[in-house]
C-alpha cells in the first residue's frame, strides 16, 4: 500500500490531504489539533490578483517586499497561480466577502478575506468537510520526535503518544512536514503555542538542509497587553481601511519613513515603531482608528471591535499596539515540487522555505503559498510513491510524557531569542545568544530521563541555534535581518 505520512494540523496539512487520491493511506499526525495551528490565527485573508495587470503588480511588490531575494520563477508561479488556488478554495464552499483590502506592501486591494478571521473560518470548514470526505488515521495528542532515515532516505517517523506515554515508529513511503513555522520562541509573538520549530529540528538533525533561517518577521500590530493574557493581532487590513501609526504626540510619524506610511512592508514598520517607541521611550504605540467609521470598523472587523470596544483608549480612537515575532521567511530548503535534500521527505506551509520571500513576507500571501503548494505536492506526489511494508511497531515503548523543567527552559530561550534576535540585532548580542543558547541545549542533554516533552524542547533548541547562527553569518542588514553594527551609517530596507 502507498503510504504518506503527515505531520501538522494547518491548513498546509489539510488542503494537502484534501486533495489526495483516496487510494493513498494517509497517517496525520495532527499534535494538538487545527485549533492550535498559525493558520487558524491567521486574521487578513488570501492575497489574490485576477486581472494580468494585477498579477504583474503582485509579483512587483512580492519582489519588493522580499528585498529581490525570493526565487523569480516561484515568485511568478505562486503569484500568476493565485486565482486558481483561490477559485479551488470556492469550489469547496466558501464563500469570501467580496470586498477585497489591502494590506502593508501592497499596491493594489487584493486580499480576499472572511471577516477578519479569515484562517478560523478556513480550518473550521476545511477541517470539517475533511473529516466527512476523506478517510484517514488521525492520531491527535501524538508528536512527531524524529524523522526515520535509512541510507539518505526518509522512512518515517518516531511518534510520541502524550495521553498513553509511549512512542512508535511510523513507516511511510513519504512524509510530509506541514508543522508551521517558531515565531512562538519568540517573547513576543503573534503565534499559536505549536509554532515552535520542531518540524525544522527535526529536519536539520536528519540531515535536511535548511535556508535563509536569519529571516523571521516582525507583524507590526500585535494588540499590546502588559499582562500578557491576551495574544491578538491587529490585522494589516485594518491600516488598509484607514487606521494608521502615531507617536505619543499623536503625528503620523510613518510618513516621514515610506511612501506607503503605516501600509509599508512589515520590516519597515516593525523597524520604523522599533525606534519610534525607543525614541519616545514607551512600551508601544498608537493604532489611531478615527479615519474609520464605527459602523465599518464592527462590520468588517467584528472580532478585534469586541475586543476592545469597551476598553477606554477605545473611545480615544485609538488602540494600543507593538510588533511582535509573527512568521519565519527561511526555513526547510525545498525544490518547486516542495521537495527536501532527503528523499522521500518533503515540507509545505510555513516550516518550508520555497523561495516566495526572500528577506521578508508580503502580507497574506502566506495563505497562499500553502494552499498553492500543498495542490502541487498532492498531485505531484502519488506518481513517485513506492508500496510501504508494515506500518508500525506493534508494541509501542514506553516514554514518560512529562518534563518537569519544560517551562523553565522555555522562558529563557523565549528571552534570549526577543532581546538577542529581534527586531534590531548587534553582533555581540547574537554572539552571546549563541553561546547561551548552546550551553541551554547541553544542559537539557545532561538532565536525567528522556520524555516527549523533553524530545520535543530539543528539537525546539536545534531550531533556535539554527536562527542564531544563520543571523549570525549574514553581516549586511536586509529584509526582516537588521544589523545595527552592519558597517552601514542605520540599518537599511527595500
Amino acid at each position: 500500500m502507498k503510504r504518506v505520512a503527515v505531520i501538522g494540523s494547518g491548513l498546509a496539512a489539510i488542503s494537502f490531504i484534501l486533495q489526495l487520491p483516496e487510494e493513498i493511506q494517509v497517517i496525520w499526525i495532527a499534535g494538538e489539533g487545527p485549533g492550535l495551528s498559525n493558520s487558524y490565527l491567521a486574521k487578513g485573508g488570501i492575497a489574490v490578483s485576477h486581472s494580468i495587470d494585477d498579477k504583474y503588480s503582485h509579483l512587483t511588490d512580492t519582489k519588493l517586499a522580499g528585498a529581490f531575494l525570493g526565487n523569480d520563477a516561484i515568485m511568478k508561479e505562486v503569484t500568476f497561480g493565485s486565482e486558481e488556488v483561490f477559485h479551488w478554495i470556492e469550489q469547496q464552499g466558501i464563500h469570501f466577502d467580496k470586498n477585497p483590502s489591502r494590506e502593508g506592501g501592497h499596491s493594489q486591494n487584493r486580499i480576499e478575506h472572511l471577516s477578519d478571521q479569515t484562517g478560523k473560518f478556513l480550518v473550521a470548514h476545511l477541517w470539517e468537510k475533511l473529516r466527512v470526505e476523506r478517510k484517514v488515521i488521525l492520531l491527535e495528542n501524538h508528536f512527531a520526535l524524529e524523522l526515520l532515515v535509512q541510507k539518505g532516505k526518509s522512512i518515517g517517523v518516531k511518534v510520541g503518544d502524550a495521553a498513553h506515554e509511549k512512542e512508535m515508529d511510523i513507516y511511510a513511503s513519504a512524509t510530509v512536514l506541514a508543522t508551521g513555522g517558531s515565531g512562538n520562541l519568540f517573547e513576543r509573538n503573534t503565534n499559536a503555542v505549536g509554532a515552535n520549530g520542531e518540524g525544522i529540528g527535526m529536519a536539520f538533525e536528519a540531515g535536511a538542509e535548511l535556508e535563509q533561517m536569519e529571516f523571521v518577521q516582525f507583524h507590526p500590530t500585535r494588540l499590546y497587553d502588559p499582562a500578557g493574557r491576551r495574544n491578538i493581532l491587529v490585522t494589516e487590513a485594518f491600516r488598509g481601511a484607514g487606521a494608521f501609526l502615531c507617536n505619543t504626540k499623536g503625528e503620523d510619524f510613518m510618513k516621514t519613513i515610506h511612501p506607503l506610511g503605516s501600509l509599508a512592508p512589515r520590516d519597515v514598520v516593525s523597524l520604523g515603531m522599533y525606534h519610534q517607541m525607543d525614541k519616545d521611550n514607551v512600551p508601544f504605540l498608537q493604532l489611531n482608528f478615527s479615519a474609520v467609521k464605527e459602523e465599518v470598523f464592527q462590520r468588517d472587523f467584528p472580532y478585534l471591535y469586541n475586543e476592545v470596544k469597551n476598553e477606554p483608549y477605545f473611545k480615544l480612537g485609538w488602540i494600543p499596539v507593538t510588533p511582535a515575532a509573527h512568521y519565519q521567511c527561511g526555513g526547510i530548503k525545498v525544490n518547486a515540487s516542495s521537495e527536501t535534500q532527503l528523499t522521500g521527505l518533503f515540507a509545505i506551509g510555513e516550516v518550508a522555505c520555497t523561495g516566495l520571500h526572500g528577506a521578508n513576507r508580503l502580507a497574506s500571501n502566506s495563505l497562499l503559498e500553502l494552499f498553492y503548494f500543498g495542490s502541487k505536492l498532492a498531485n505531484y506526489l502519488p506518481n513517485t510513491l513506492q508500496k510501504s511494508g508494515e506500518l508500525w511497531r506493534s508494541e509501542p515503548k514506553p516514554l514518560p510524557t512529562t518534563f518537569p523543567q519544560l517551562s523553565i527552559y522555555i522562558k529563557e530561550v523565549n528571552g534570549l531569542m526577543w532581546h538577542h534576535f529581534g527586531i534590531l540585532r548587534t553582533q555581540e548580542k547574537m554572539k552571546l545568544g549563541l553561546n547561551r543558547l548552546k550551553e541551554l541545549k547541553q544542559d537539557i542533554l545532561s538532565t536525567p530521563h528522556m520524555s516527549i516533552e523533553k524530545k520535543r524542547l530539543l528539537n525546539r533548541m536545534t531550531c533556535a541555534i539554527q536562527i542564531a547562527q544563520s543571523a549570525l553569518l549574514r553581516i549586511q542588514s536586509l529584509g526582516c535581518h537588521q544589523c545595527l553594527d552592519d558597517g552601514m551609517d542605520k540599518p537599511i530596507h527595500q
